[in-house]
């Protein structure tokens, strides 16, 4: 259990084998005040910048250009 909020922008892949998606859940659960990007259907674990996902890198672009987070959780597509 973690005991403090963190604004953080989370980001998960739905297929990743060696991080489990539920885990993210878990954790944007706990952190009221983060954001879960969710990638659906990718199996990879390194999702921003390498894979040219735009809508991914789009969205983490923003927040480390602004430090702003979204409004709410997303999800990109692959």
């Amino acid at each position: 259990m973690l005991d403090n909020d963190v604004p953080a922008l989370l980001v998960a892949a739905t297929g990743d084998p060696r991080t489990l998606y539920a885990g993210a859940r878990a954790v944007r659960e706990q952190w009221p005040s983060s954001r879960l990007l969710t990638v659906s259907g990718a199996r990879q674990h390194g999702l921003y910048g390498e894979y040219g996902n735009t809508c991914v890198d789009t969205h983490v672009n923003t927040y480390l250009r602004t430090g702003r987070l979204p409004a709410h959780d997303l999800t990109c597509e692959v």
